[in-house]
């Protein structure tokens, strides 16, 4: 299930680059609002937390050094997640103010909207970046290392994470598959805390078993999914 949201702010703050901290703290605290008890055991699931969501969708905008500044205080947030309870709590802890704060920035809530899931997959693109890793031997022992598409790694980390997080999620083994593509991508740093990510804003092109590149769309691909990576929209 996916939701998208109009937000709209009187306040013409800039917002900072690096907002998905914000965001991820919003969403929890709509959903513990709603439900300190489903808050509490989404929070505390050291796995797999299946749900993602977008950077903000800016369209009319000014790019300062210190951020995105908004020309007429509008923007779009888009969140997914295959558990319609997530959703749920969300919303129903959003319809309380009709508020979502981003940092500093208070948003209100223009309009929100069930988007249907598309019934063909052929070219994705992020609208939060993509972020994998690996773990690397080095001369002082084991290392996180970040992938980018020009690693063969990538390739199979990424089909891997979707298998481990379809299995975790059905509590089933995962006998399908797809394949992908990269056309473009750039690479980004965000930083989440005090910690940076180098991760990809990718259009991609993929085709194989529906059900699978299904959950990715509404789970996220890649890592950190609850941290805002990995969203992506279908392109006709």
């Amino acid at each position: 299930m996916r939701i998208e949201l109009e937000l709209q702010t009187d306040n013409f703050t800039v917002i900072p680059y690096n907002h998905q901290y914000y965001l991820a703290s919003a969403i929890y605290d709509k959903i513990h609002s709603a439900n300190p008890i489903y808050a509490k055991r989404l929070h505390n699931y050291q796995k797999f937390k299946f749900f993602t969501f977008s950077l903000l969708q800016i369209k009319k905008r000014v790019i300062r050094k210190e951020g995105i500044e908004t020309i007429d205080g509008k923007a779009y947030l888009y969140i997914s997640s295959p558990k319609t309870d997530f959703i749920e709590n969300f919303v129903a802890g959003l319809l309380e103010d009709g508020k979502l704060r981003v940092g500093n920035v208070e948003f209100f809530v223009r309009k929100a909207k069930i988007l249907p899931i598309p019934k063909k997959f052929n070219i994705l693109k992020t609208i939060s970046p993509i972020y994998l890793k690996t773990m690397i031997e080095t001369e002082d022992g084991l290392k996180t290392y970040d992938l980018l598409p020009n690693n063969s790694k990538f390739y199979e980390n990424l089909k891997n994470n979707l298998k481990k997080k379809y299995e975790a999620f059905y509590n089933e083994k995962c006998d399908m598959n797809f394949e992908f593509e990269v056309l473009k991508y750039r690479q980004k740093r965000m930083k989440i805390k005090d910690i940076y990510c180098r991760c990809s804003e990718m259009v991609f092109k993929v085709w194989g078993d529906y059900d699978l590149i299904k959950f990715g769309y509404e789970c996220g691909f890649g890592e950190k999914n609850s941290m805002g990576f990995g969203m992506v929209v279908n392109i006709k």
